[in-house]
């Protein structure tokens, strides 16, 4: 199933206000870059019930005429305009805070207005890109895959002399996100938040279980042996209770995959690698696990109980142990359950490590993140990207992120108060550990057509239609044809 994080929010309850958040898809980069550090196994599971627990109250509207961490590099210009900025969020609740922030952009440049418009998905940006009218920046909520397409068809620009002028300090982002920007030995954007995997699970349903409520997987295949010991059926052998949902979507199918050492592409040899042995040893774990479950059995509850949305959301309602997903799946907790307590209520922990022998490769984190584009044909391209490196400072970063739950991914930033909520902590650790931390799949011109031959491929696996080997057989035939023009 080829999901991204709007389809996922909107399935998981962000859309009581019938609007949905929009967000993003698998990041990327080509350039072949310099290996992260490696580490000789995946560090051990924290919980978020082992942290301190903090007080920190609702992140207010910055008030004055001061910026924070922002000052005008240009002057402002002689005559009034307006620069266009389009963004794929459409979740109510961010759009007037988060507008309030952009129109402080004219405290340092009285004389542009910026004009925010929410739900502008990737369509629309091309088809005004083609059409020659194409918005001033571009946020990649839900189509950052694309960009690698849009940089070959001369659709957006590389800002590398803007960096170079203003002296951005990209060496500030956790490990090399900028990875996710980066072709043909050009940036072609800024990231501007982004976000980990890890899992969710629900205490009181692990005490009920018989288990601690703390209780954390030590690895993989703890977690499924739990996931066994948690469910409950009904008399007719239906699962009401689900112990632990098998990663059932692209994105943390790709989290699975890295975990447990696979690679989807060679970033030195610049090449896709489905084959990978840590990509067969990933899907394999899954599949046999599946087939232990019942696919049939999953699949039912997966479209009964499982598919229901908002409050009645199977980890909300309590039909749902554990389950792999990003910190921001947390936002539904703020919505729903405010009065919900970490460690009691809801808890989020560094996804375990695979099963004794398992891993093929060095286990990694997959970081997903969310880059800022400038298009092409644009008549304020400096001043365009000015209004980017004023998304990227404190003033924006902290307060719109820290409002909205969303990681933030600057090293400057990361002990801020805003980033307060307890996921957040968690993925700070994650980010600064020694565990590498990876994109998925590098931007590429077919960057798009890969992933949606993986998240085909990954739903045949899953369902045991194929087995791995020939699933990543047949997408390797299919991509190595694609990059040779077949």
């Amino acid at each position: 199933m080829k999901m991204n994080r709007r389809d996922f929010l909107k399935a998981a309850g962000l859309a009581a206000s019938g609007t949905i958040l929009a967000a993003c898809a698998p990041a990327a980069t080509q350039a072949p870059a310099a290996p992260a550090a490696q580490a000789t196994s995946a560090p051990a599971p924290t919980a978020l019930s082992q942290l301190a627990p903090t007080s920190v109250s609702e992140v207010k509207l910055p008030t004055g005429n001061t910026l924070e961490g922002f000052t005008a590099n240009k002057p402002n210009p002689p005559e009034k305009f307006t620069l266009l900025y389009w963004w794929g969020n459409n979740y109510e609740p961010a759009l007037e805070f988060t507008h309030a922030i952009l129109k402080r952009f004219s405290i340092a440049y009285p004389n542009i207005t910026v004009n925010p418009v929410a739900g502008q998905n990737c369509d629309a940006f091309v088809q005004a890109a083609a059409a020659g009218t194409p918005p001033d920046v571009f946020h990649t909520w839900d189509c950052v895959e694309r960009m690698g397409n849009w940089a070959s068809r001369g659709m957006i620009i590389p800002i590398d002399d803007y960096i170079s002028a203003d002296k951005f300090d990209v060496s500030d982002y956790f490990g090399d996100v900028m990875q996710t920007c980066r072709m043909d030995g050009k940036t072609w954007g800024m990231v501007d938040s982004g976000g980990l995997h890890g899992l969710w699970s629900r205490p009181t349903l692990l005490k009920d279980g018989g288990l601690a409520m703390d209780s954390v997987p030590a690895d993989t295949d703890e977690l499924w042996a739990w996931g066994q010991k948690l469910t409950t059926k009904d008399k007719d052998g239906n699962i009401q209770r689900l112990g632990w949902l098998p990663p059932s979507w692209t994105w943390p199918r790709f989290a699975w995959i890295t975990n447990f050492g696979g690679k989807v592409w060679d970033v030195n040899a610049n090449k896709p690698t489905p084959d990978d042995p840590g990509v067969l040893a990933a899907l394999n774990d899954i599949a046999s696990n599946v087939k232990a479950m019942g696919v049939d059995n999953v699949t039912r509850w997966s479209s009964s109980i499982g598919n229901q949305s908002g409050a009645q959301s199977p980890y909300l309602a309590g039909n749902l142990v554990y389950y792999l997903e990003a910190d921001y799946a947390g936002q539904t907790i703020f919505d729903f359950h405010p009065e919900w307590a970490v460690g009691t209520d809801y808890n989020w922990a560094l996804m375990p490590k695979p099963g004794a022998g398992k891993a093929q490769g060095t286990p990694a984190i997959t970081l997903w993140s969310w880059p800022l584009v400038i298009p092409a044909g644009g008549k304020h391209t400096d001043y365009a990207w000015e209004f980017m490196r004023f998304m990227l400072s404190p003033e924006y970063q902290l307060n719109v992120h820290g409002k909205f739950k969303e990681l933030v991914l600057r090293k400057s930033m990361k002990n801020d108060p805003r980033q307060w909520w307890p996921a957040a902590k968690i993925a700070t650790d994650m980010l600064n550990g020694t565990t590498p931390i990876t994109p998925v799949i590098p931007m590429a011109v077919l960057a798009s057509e890969y992933i949606t031959m993986l998240a085909d491929a990954f739903d045949k696996v899953y369902t045991l239609a194929v087995t791995p080997e020939a699933a990543m057989a047949q997408v390797k035939s299919d991509i190595t044809a694609k990059m040779n023009g077949s």
